[in-house]
């Protein structure tokens, strides 16, 4: 086996060839970066353990990459500093944020080897501490009394010791990484992952086997190499290609396999954990599994049930991630009132167990009171349709106690609906302001401070970052999401030059396609997606660090919704209003296309899509009920296009080297190249791309826009016309 994982990150490719060579003949496997951004894109899929990172490299220098990654990875994952223009200042920044050591070029062979062998040595201590503190789960780490679950835990426990393939089934957030982590054990080896369905198709089979080298001669180890001596974990092989899949079980029969473009074989010896939310034994034809590589999983396969399926264990994973994130976010304990946890025990829980924890997150972080009460639960949990708030009166033991019950979710309602002012509620509710201030007293509703929650300004915790490529340049690039203080707002900056553009309608460029955004020096390409999410989750404050164009990622907004999940939400001193739409204002064309936006009490977005077979004519109503009902119905519907006008594009320099498995393409009547996540997704995608426009009026707006065939150009021509009737935008 290896000595250890090194990523080498230099703008220089004879540093990169040179000290690349020296530390492979030491026994290390060696990656190489050539920027920053490269370098979180291999962090990530990687997972090294020592970084070898220069200081001075074009866009995200060294000392900023150090802090993105002692903020944005692992904790025990070392890294030595080198640079050619040494200071005293930079490397005490340097220490000061975890670097082992600092270096100077020219550098000294023996003396990189030495601190490489030292910075290895001393975080396997590390590890082994932090093991001796942390023991792996086992299965009686699995929480639940449900009768799955029980013989779910004892499943887990028989096969644990075997060495045999296995095959883990059930829904997305089941916890199917957590199940495989408990069968690893205490192996001594490593564990390793492998996500086909986050990993390009094209790029599987080296992701998994690895590939013989090119012009440096050196191969590239792939992660069932990694995990020699312990246990391969392949999320969604019902995502592997055809190809990697014969491969795959020729490994599983015999324990050898040859990398890309090589003959040598190669032998390891690897538990394989695959999972996926698809039975690909029982239903392998259908979806393209093999059915040799389906039979080597047959005799072992697990199945994690959903959590609708084990309501009775939601009240203990409940309590358990409350203690949990409570310590985690330095936070009070926090329990549920009954009718909270009613309503937790009440969903169906789509996400699973992921979803309740986001949701207690969320919980935690943003309820000041150690009760978190019914009225605290996201609409979307309750149950409710947005119109109104309704509350089970399960449990009350009078008349007296469930109408109390009721008149202080009513009173929430109209004073959220009115912004908690008083004299608007009141006349709404046709009371004197008198006597909805002593009902508000008498139902415990602390006005103050909903008053002071109301409105504010929001940036992130920490800098995250995300890697990808450009739908148009077809680049790999990048993205850092950077917290800013209030009234900041929210700025697009160029990673190279630092050149920044403000993310509001005055520098709009261009609509064909994405919107674009461009300043004296700095442009920013493709930002709609991005500001859909900020928009969702009212992040006012952020500086968003990208080389001109947002990476597409799968042509949705998940990606992004989880990276300021990643970075968490910051409440800052300092309000920022709604702009509240108070008149109607429409745009429209000779061609039909219009789009309109009028008074509403909260953001809906009503869209119509015309187009041929098979997307036809889609209608969508959608309504804001808080981030976590954005994530869920509207981030995750990709962008589509078609494929006559592939070659439009090419001429116009827009796919120039780009991905077509980012986007849905249509042609000759159906979909070629992907199953749709939803039967309507088309349409959702329209509503993505105007939730993001809308942002670029600085602010979360409310209001119900109805839209009928517009895309960007006809998004901003209307709020252009908005804007002249509010001064302050």
């Amino acid at each position: 086996m290896p000595k250890g994982n090194i990523l080498i990150v230099d703008d220089e490719r004879s540093i990169l060839d040179s000290l690349g060579a020296i530390l492979a003949d030491e026994g290390y496997r060696v990656m190489k970066a050539e920027n920053g951004a490269q370098a979180m894109e291999l962090i990530k899929a990687a997972d090294p353990d020592l970084i070898l990172l220069d200081i001075w490299m074009p866009g995200m220098d060294g000392i900023e990459t150090l802090q993105n990654i002692r903020e944005s990875f692992r904790e025990d994952v070392e890294v030595i500093i080198m640079s050619g223009h040494g200071s005293i200042e930079s490397a005490v920044k340097a220490t000061k944020l975890g670097a082992f050591d600092f270096i100077e070029k020219p550098l000294s062979l023996d003396g990189v080897v030495q601190s490489v062998n030292e910075a290895i040595a001393s975080q396997r201590l590390y590890r082994e501490e932090k093991i001796h503190r942390e023991p792996p789960p086992k299965p009686e780490n699995i929480l639940g009394a449900n009768p799955k679950i029980e013989a779910l835990r004892q499943a887990v426990a028989e096969l644990g010791p075997s060495n045999q393939p296995l095959l883990l089934i059930g829904e997305h957030g089941t916890g199917k990484e957590f199940f495989a982590r408990i069968l690893h054990g205490a192996r001594p080896g490593p564990f390793v992952k492998l996500n086909c369905a986050a990993t390009p198709e094209p790029g599987i089979k080296a992701a998994l086997f690895g590939e013989a080298g090119r012009g440096d001669g050196h191969a590239r180890v792939g992660k069932l190499e990694e995990a020699d001596g312990g246990t391969l974990f392949i999320d969604d092989i019902d995502r592997m290609p055809a190809a990697c899949q014969t491969a795959l079980q020729k490994f599983l029969k015999d324990g050898s396999f040859q990398r890309v473009r090589s003959r040598k074989p190669v032998r390891c010896h690897v538990r394989v954990v695959a999972a996926s939310s698809i039975d690909v034994v029982g239903e392998g034809a259908r979806i393209g599994i093999k059915p040799d590589l389906a039979k080597c999983f047959s005799e072992r396969v697990l199945e994690v049930p959903p959590l609708r399926e084990r309501k009775e264990d939601i009240p203990l994973f409940a309590s358990t991630f409350l203690g949990s994130l409570a310590r985690e976010y330095g936070k009070p304990q926090k329990s549920l009132d009954d009718k909270a946890l009613a309503a937790l025990v009440n969903h169906p829980w789509p996400g699973n167990i992921k979803e309740l924890k986001n949701i207690l997150e969320r919980l935690v972080i943003t309820v000041p009171l150690e009760i978190i009460a019914y009225e605290d639960i996201p609409p979307s949990i309750r149950g409710d349709d947005g119109s109104a708030e309704r509350v089970a009166f399960e449990g009350y033991g009078s008349l007296r106690e469930a109408r109390e019950a009721w008149e202080r979710t009513y009173l929430l309602h109209h004073l959220r609906k009115h912004r908690w002012e008083v004299p608007a509620t009141a006349k709404a509710l046709k009371l004197k302001p008198g006597a909805l201030q002593k009902k508000i007293s008498s139902r415990g509703i602390a006005l103050s401070q909903e008053k002071k929650a109301q409105g504010r300004q929001r940036t992130l915790r920490r800098s995250v970052v995300l890697c990808g490529q450009g739908l148009h340049s077809g680049l790999k690039t990048g993205l850092i999401l950077t917290p800013m203080p209030p009234n900041s707002g929210i700025h697009f900056g160029n990673i190279t030059t630092g050149e920044t553009v403000q993310a509001h309608l005055d520098y709009v460029e261009n609509t064909e396609y994405a919107t674009t955004l461009r300043g004296n020096k700095a442009a920013a390409r493709t930002i709609e997606h991005i500001l859909a999410a900020l928009h969702a989750y009212r992040i006012t404050n952020l500086l968003v660090k990208i080389a001109e164009e947002v990476p597409i990622m799968d042509g949705s907004a998940s990606d992004f919704c989880q990276l300021i999940e990643d970075g968490g939400i910051e409440e800052q001193d300092g309000g920022l209003e709604e702009l509240r739409v108070e008149e109607p204002v429409e745009y429209s064309d000779e061609e039909g296309r219009s789009i309109r936006i009028e008074p509403a009490d909260e953001l809906t977005v009503e869209y119509t899509l015309e187009y041929p077979p098979p997307i036809g004519t889609q209608y969508f109503k959608y309504t804001y009920e808080g981030p976590e009902h954005f994530r869920r119905t509207i981030a995750p519907a990709r962008t589509f296009g078609f494929l006559k006008d592939v070659e439009k594009l090419e001429k116009m320099g827009l796919v120039g080297g780009g991905r077509l498995d980012n986007v849905i393409l249509v042609d000759d009547g159906r979909v070629i190249n992907t199953e749709l996540r939803f039967p309507d997704e088309f349409v959702r995608h329209k509503i993505l791309d105007i939730i993001g426009d809308l942002y670029l009026l600085g602010r979360p707006v409310r209001g119900r826009v109805v839209a009928v065939r517009t895309g960007h150009k006809e998004n901003i021509a209307l709020l252009n016309r908005l804007r002249h009737l509010v001064p302050s935008l």
